[in-house]
């Protein structure tokens, strides 16, 4: 049942005008440095495959598609709900949800936005051609009405209670300029509300946007902004060290004390995602065992992954692919152990005694310190006589693949509860009809179904929270580690901050000369 408290919860009744109060306040500068001008390199492990932000859900393409659109809401770092574009919104009913947009907000290319952008960048993202991986998060909408030209009415096939956090992950685009363009033409010169333009994009090696004068919140500060895909962690390092870039992100852990030393300004977060290696079951194959999916969790050192390569930056996953920063976190659940022998024993029993050989997809650069762990995983599996194949993908290849639900049967990924913080959006992946095509059990399928349907919240925290003892109990993958983010900042750049949601805002950011 809807109580009122969970109403206002939701409705976001109260927050509008906190939010909007702070939005226009623009970061001060510096003392004696100008209040604009200047570019931010930003050396990151992947850029965008596509500048289409409907069609990847990777974390290192969130923080560029971010300086470019803005969706209706977003989450803050605690998970709270508050404003973008959507001004406030309210809950009609259990089925029934009306928003009112922000009027003046203009895209890049000089039109306003409209209820009709909003309906059409939902429908897009509905649309099964469109492939997005963002779908299953907004699945249950039934139906996108402008009811005029600053008010949208979502209506849901049934009671959708994370409807809000599924909307934070929705870019709003231009309807008649992206039709005009035609989806290749977009991906090519997209349009948003973001607080930079587009400038330019190389495919596998930068992205590049500017200033955009006409922000609804007010200029960025910065002039330009470039995000340098560097995959390998070495050449990061050297592009910090050599003045090519001022923010490096996913430094590994054993280059922090040289680069502190040497004056650059270190930094660490706990991201919102769990790293794992997912465990496609298919039927016939030993990966659709629970005993085989078992004895791989127990085969796996996770705490020698967290000390060793880690540092102890990040923290061992707890049999979930969320953190205790995450909505839906269960406290009761506990890592699985190192234990080899469990492991061997566990395999014999599922008619594996003699090992298996299985392909393993894997990335460089994407997750901090990635390859190394990859090859921990690996070393450690054959120990127990399970033979796994390390192909390493390009970036694009790797996200198509797993739309494609070709990748694997065994793949590293970090499962992303960010941004709203919330265990409903990565466990809606595990369900039967979703386009990962992992795993295939009505029970696990009914547990999100009634969490999806539960307007109380902490009826959903414990559902969530079963859903997640669920997985525990029949993993459809190695439990790892909640990634770190270590990043290292020059001494001469002024506000930027990582967030656990993997984003930041580059608009509170200034570059000193020096």
């Amino acid at each position: 049942m809807l109580t009122r408290r969970d109403f206002l919860r939701l409705s976001g009744l109260g927050l509008a005008a906190v939010a909007v109060g702070c939005a226009g306040q623009q970061p001060a500068a510096p003392s004696g440095q100008p209040a604009r001008g200047g570019r931010l390199t930003i050396g990151i492990g992947s850029i965008p495959p596509s500048m289409d932000p409907h069609v990847d859900s990777t974390a290192n393409s969130l923080p560029c598609y971010a300086q470019l659109f803005e969706k209706l809401v977003a989450a803050d770092e605690k998970g709270n709900i508050v404003p973008v574009l959507a001004e406030s919104w309210r809950s009609v009913s259990e089925t029934v949800w009306e928003f009112k947009l922000r009027s003046g907000v203009k895209f890049h290319n000089g039109q306003e936005l409209t209820a009709e952008d909003v309906k059409f960048s939902i429908e897009r993202v509905l649309d099964p051609k469109t492939t997005s991986p963002w779908r299953g998060r907004v699945d249950r909408i039934s139906r996108v009405e402008a009811v005029d030209s600053l008010t949208v009415r979502v209506e849901t096939s049934g009671p959708f209670s994370p409807l809000l956090q599924g909307l934070s992950v929705v870019d709003i685009i231009p309807a008649r300029y992206f039709q005009d363009v035609g989806p290749q033409g977009f991906a090519t010169a997209p349009v948003g509300t973001g607080p930079f333009v587009f400038k330019e994009w190389v495919r596998q090696e930068r992205l590049v946007v500017t200033a955009n004068g006409s922000y609804w919140r007010g200029r960025p500060a910065l002039d330009e902004v470039v995000f340098r895909a560097i995959p390998a962690d070495a050449s990061r390092i050297v592009a910090l060290e050599a003045g090519d870039v001022d923010v490096a992100l996913l430094i590994p852990p054993d280059q922090v004390d040289r680069l502190r030393s040497r004056g650059f300004q270190i930094r660490s977060v706990n991201l919102g995602q769990g790293l794992v290696v997912n465990l496609r079951q298919t039927p016939g194959t030993p990966l659709a065992s629970r005993q085989v999916r078992q004895a791989l969790n127990y085969a796996v050192d996770k705490n020698m992954i967290l000390e060793k390569l880690l540092l102890g930056y990040g923290r061992v996953l707890d049999g979930q692919v969320v953190g205790p920063d995450c909505f839906g976190y269960n406290p009761d659940l506990k890592p699985y152990p190192y234990d080899p022998a469990r492991a061997r024993a566990l395999l014999a029993e599922a008619g594996y005694g003699g090992g298996f050989e299985v392909t393993f997809h894997g990335t460089v650069g994407r997750y901090t310190k990635d390859k190394e762990i990859e090859e921990a995983v690996i070393g450690q599996l054959a120990e127990v006589g399970v033979k796994a194949n390390l192909q390493i993908l390009e970036a694009g290849v790797f996200i198509q693949s797993f739309l494609g639900a070709t990748i694997g049967p065994m793949f590293i990924w970090a499962w992303q509860y960010l941004p709203a913080m919330d265990a409903d959006l990565p466990l809606n992946f595990f369900r039967s009809d979703s386009v990962a095509k992992l795993m295939a059990q009505p029970r696990f399928d009914e547990l999100i179904d009634r969490e999806r349907r539960a307007f109380d919240t902490e009826a959903r925290r414990r559902i969530l929270q079963e859903a997640n003892a669920y997985l525990r109990d029949d993993p459809p993958c190695i439990f790892l580690v909640q990634t770190p983010g270590v990043y290292a900042v020059k001494p001469t750049v002024d506000g930027f901050s990582w967030q656990p949601t993997y984003l930041f805002d580059l608009t509170k950011v200034t570059v000193r000369q020096g």
